[in-house]
């Protein structure tokens, strides 16, 4: 598997899109929890009518990797679209079935993708503690990596989750722009009226459709009102897993049987 993914490594170190698209990542998730930070304690200052201070608590050292996670998870369509575009090109050039040439396996391929996103999930998840480092500095508080384990393995799982959901979109459609289009019209328009009426029919449930599960893992820290009939972390992240998997399985099986 090492030796696979040194080869997707060399695939795509000088994909321009990536390159950009990677930088765009690590700018965006500095600059859109910044923008929050300074908008928040903006408003704070006016509604104590003292300078800027943390009326909710958003920035101490017990919420404030939530809070950093939380929000740049609204950027996690970004490396959704990067493995969107890298398979698509590998379908579309026709390298996918060099490899088989070449004496891969179909299941190496596709675990060989996969492998690939929980490599980029990890990064992900090392430019969260980056940007909870920074953020810590702005804020004048203390930084604890221990403090921050379970939401940086929450966000790892969020992740990798969005990616998956993602390959799986991919694998279907086999069209970059059909498969991005999905991807940004479920996840930003229909999941929402879906969460609606699902919460009418068992209250709770909409917690549990596809991309909403890894969203409600790291919900918005000090607002547990916003978030009726949400359930308990055990039970939200087995349900996660649940659903990484059932992407794996069909990813694989889809690409396994599919005409190359």
């Amino acid at each position: 598997m090492i030796r696979n993914l040194q080869i997707e490594w060399m695939k795509i170190k000088n994909y321009r899109v990536f390159q950009v698209f990677s930088v765009l990542y690590l700018i965006g998730i500095i600059v859109i929890i910044f923008i929050f930070y300074k908008i928040y304690m903006q408003l704070s200052g006016r509604l104590t009518g003292r300078d800027e201070q943390d009326i909710l608590g958003l920035f101490s050292p017990d919420t404030i990797w939530n809070t950093v996670c939380f929000w740049t998870s609204f950027l996690l369509y970004l490396p959704g679209m990067i493995i969107i575009n890298l398979f698509i090109n590998e379908v579309n050039f026709k390298t996918h079935r060099q490899n088989i040439i070449d004496g891969w396996k179909r299941e190496t391929f596709i675990f060989t993708k996969i492998g690939l996103i929980v490599c980029i999930s990890i990064v992900v998840t090392i430019m969260n503690i980056v940007a909870t480092f920074m953020m810590c500095q702005v804020s004048g508080i203390s930084f604890s990596l221990l403090s921050g384990l379970d939401t940086l393995g929450l966000c790892f799982v969020q992740t990798f989750i969005y990616m998956m959901f993602a390959l799986l979109l991919a694998t279907f459609f086999r069209k970059s722009g059909v498969a991005i289009i999905v991807f940004f019209i479920y996840g930003l328009i229909l999941e929402l009226p879906l969460m609606w009426l699902f919460s009418k029919i068992i209250p709770g449930m909409q917690y549990f459709l596809p991309i909403q599960i890894a969203d409600s893992l790291i919900p918005f820290p000090k607002m547990e009102g916003f978030y009726k009939d949400l359930p308990g972390l055990p039970v939200l992240l087995s349900a996660a897993l649940a659903f990484a998997a059932l992407y794996i399985y069909l990813t694989v099986r889809k690409y396994k049987y599919d005409d190359l």
